[in-house]
Order: structure tokens, then C-alpha cells, then sequence
């Protein structure tokens, strides 16, 4: 019995010294390499001209050009052309000052239609398109004061003065001058009129309105006056009553008589008792 026991500790003590002088394995390390992805670089509108950004974005839609541009819009709204087709238009910065702005095509996919960084790309594509995209008065004298002269249109119905700017214009893609009428109101841009018969049927449509109105003023200012006129002979000439004939005692008294008066017929006395009321 004792050498089974002994045995077995004896192959205890072995395996434990086994165990102790065994190698120790190896620690899996896994490397990873590669970079960091850092975020896409965004377009800054203010480092590229109208060119630039044509060029970068033509075919491109609304969405994708928004996503793109690392700037913030300062204005975006959809805006209806001369023939009633309708743009969508995004503007960076100011009318006033430094801007950048986009035209798309209203209808999904909303594709990029044109870019503008200056009057002269903002007036272009207005006579291109036959739209609107904001030119500041200010703005367009520093450009253009000195190939203007300039005409004042009133207004009756707004009570307005209208500046207007004539120019011998051109762009790229028109090479021979039109002259071309730019109205302003209250220091932005209200029309654009391209040849004289268009400025001559402006300005006689507003002429036509301001005689209709002057017209009109005249007659209720006649009006009125015919009224006070009539109040004062009234003033003038108070009512003045005369006895004709019969009266109380006072009547007959104090009251001047009628001369000449038609004498009034008798008075007959009525069949109604006095106090019936009379329906």
C-alpha cells in the first residue's frame, strides 16, 4: 500500500516539474495598418470664379452641389422666369457685395443650370433666362455708372420715382449693344428692358396710369369743392321763415308776414278723433 502512495506522489512531483520547466507559448498579436479616414475636403465657392464653378458642376444636381460646397447659403427659393418657367436659386454672401449664385432647374432632378460671382455673370444669365437673380443699385453703379444716363419714371399708383439706367449692353453671348433699360426700386433691381419699343411701352403704360389717377383726382377734388361751396351758401343764406296766414298769437305778434304770398286754402276740421293713431 505504502508503495502505491509513494508512487503516486513521486508522479506528482514529476509532473509538476514538467510543468514548471515547459516553454511558454507565444502571444498572438495582430497588426493593423493603414491611415485614418479623414473627412472628404469640402469646395469653398469663394476660391472659384462662375467659370470655375460651371465647370466643376455642370450636370450636376441641386443636392450634390449643396453637398459639395463647405459654405453656408445665404438664400434659397424658387423663382419664376418671364415665360412662367420656374428655377430654383440658391445665393452665397450678399446682393450687396461679395456673392456667388447658383440657378437649377426647378423639377426633380433639379440639375445645375448656371453660376454667377459678379454683376455682369448676374445680368447675363438674367437676360438668358429671362430671370431675376438680385442686382443692388449700388452694386451696379461701381460697374457700370459710367456708361449710363439716367431717367427718373413715376409712379402715381405706388407713389413711387423709379431710377432707370439706360446701357448699351453686351455680354458673352451677345457681342452687338442693345440699348437696355434697368429699372430700380428702392435700391434693387424691379425690371430689365431690352430695346427702346420695350423702355416707350413702359414708360407710356405708367404715364397712361398716372393720367387716369390725376384724372380721378381732379373730379373728387372738384367734388369737394362743389360741397363746401354748397355749405357755405347754406351758412350764407340761412332759412327765414314768414307768416302767411293764421299762426298763434305769438306767430302773428313777432313773426314777419309774406308779401304777395298765396293766401293757404281753410282748413277743415278732420272726422278722426284727435289722438287715433294713423297707420
Amino acid at each position: 500500500m505504502n508503495k502505491w502512495l509513494l508512487t503516486g506522489f513521486l508522479g506528482c512531483v514529476a509532473f509538476g516539474a514538467m510543468a514548471q520547466t515547459a516553454p511558454e507559448e507565444d502571444e498572438i498579436v495582430i497588426e493593423m495598418h493603414g491611415e485614418s479616414a479623414s473627412p472628404k475636403a469640402g469646395v469653398s465657392v469663394w476660391n472659384k470664379n462662375a467659370r470655375q464653378l460651371t465647370r466643376l458642376f455642370r450636370g450636376k444636381d441641386k443636392t450634390y452641389v449643396l453637398y459639395q460646397v463647405e459654405n453656408v447659403s445665404s438664400a434659397d427659393k424658387i423663382l419664376r422666369a418671364q415665360n412662367g418657367k420656374r428655377y430654383a436659386y440658391v445665393r452665397y454672401g450678399s446682393d450687396d457685395g461679395d456673392f456667388r449664385k447658383f440657378l437649377f432647374n426647378a423639377r426633380d432632378p433639379q440639375t445645375f443650370v448656371a453660376c454667377a460671382a459678379n454683376v455682369a455673370d448676374v445680368l447675363a444669365v438674367n437676360k438668358k433666362y429671362g430671370v431675376n437673380l438680385g442686382v443692388s443699385q449700388q452694386d451696379f453703379l461701381r460697374t457700370y455708372e459710367n456708361k449710363t444716363t439716367l431717367t427718373n419714371l413715376l409712379d402715381k399708383a405706388a407713389n413711387k420715382t423709379y431710377p432707370v439706367y439706360r446701357l448699351e449692353y453686351t455680354d458673352v453671348n451677345h457681342k452687338t449693344p442693345i440699348p437696355t433699360y434697368f429699372v430700380f426700386d428702392e435700391g434693387y433691381l424691379k425690371d430689365t428692358l431690352s430695346g427702346e419699343d420695350a423702355f416707350t411701352a413702359y414708360a407710356n403704360n405708367l404715364s397712361k396710369v398716372n393720367k387716369d389717377l390725376t384724372k380721378k383726382e381732379k373730379d373728387a377734388q372738384a367734388q369737394r369743392e362743389q360741397a363746401e361751396k354748397q355749405a357755405r351758401q347754406k351758412q350764407n343764406h340761412p332759412v327765414r321763415k314768414a307768416l302767411v296766414s293764421g299762426g298763434t298769437a305769438t306767430d302773428q305778434a313777432y313773426m314777419p308776414r309774406a308779401v304777395n304770398a298765396t293766401p293757404l286754402p281753410a282748413l277743415t276740421p278732420s272726422k278722426i278723433p284727435a289722438g287715433t293713431p294713423l297707420n
